[in-house]
């Protein structure tokens, strides 16, 4: 009996959620938050923009920076992210995979916590090295659109698309028996047509 290693993911979009990179807490100098977890990712395994909300006092004169990983699993840091006012939340510019670390340049007069916007993106990562792509099922919406899978990174070769008609459904492709081969890693873009995806993949 032939046993592979076939594994699945979802890509699927989330609700936002205000402490899901770290809860409230503050801090008495410069130095780093604590995460709730070492990478920590929204939950849809795509990448989405990142929240910081004063639960009180006015943080306006700290400044953060948010490090992680960006849709291509390559480091992503931003800096100078300006603290928010009172019961307010600030948002980054950039879209974190992974967060691994949130530091604040001096001590946080209020408490904050860090989290993630609804998932802004439709981009993620399958698997990191070489794999298989060896099957999809997509839930479509009423937008046309196409899940592109790219090699190397969200950048690299096509070497998968699979469109979708404007019409909410199931997709269910045909992909051959021996799947599609992708050297340095499997990068997805489901796309404005699709509400998620599910790849099946060797990993």
């Amino acid at each position: 009996m032939s046993v592979t290693s076939i594994k699945s993911k979802l890509f699927k979009a989330v609700s936002a959620d205000t402490n899901s990179i770290a809860t409230s807490q503050t801090t008495a100098e410069a130095g780093d938050l604590v995460l709730t977890g070492t990478s920590v990712n929204d939950g849809s395994n795509m990448a989405s923009t990142v929240t910081i909300k004063s639960l009180t006092s006015d943080n306006a004169g700290v400044d953060f920076t948010v490090t992680g990983t960006d849709a291509s699993g390559v480091a992503l840091t931003e800096t100078g992210i300006t603290g928010p006012g009172t019961g307010a939340t600030v948002t980054t510019a950039a879209a974190f995979l992974t967060v691994t670390q949130v530091a604040v340049d001096g001590a946080i007069p209020g408490t904050v916590e860090v989290g993630f916007t609804a998932t802004s993106t439709t981009t993620g990562i399958v698997f990191a090295g070489a794999t298989r792509i060896r099957g999809m099922h997509g839930v479509s919406s009423s937008t046309a659109g196409a899940v592109i899978i790219r090699d190397g990174s969200q950048t690299g070769s096509k070497l998968l698309e699979i469109d979708t008609p404007a019409a909410a459904g199931q997709v269910d492709p045909y992909i051959p028996d021996e799947g599609i081969l992708y050297r340095d890693g499997a990068y997805i873009n489901i796309g404005a047509g699709y509400d998620s995806a599910t790849i099946f993949y060797d990993g």
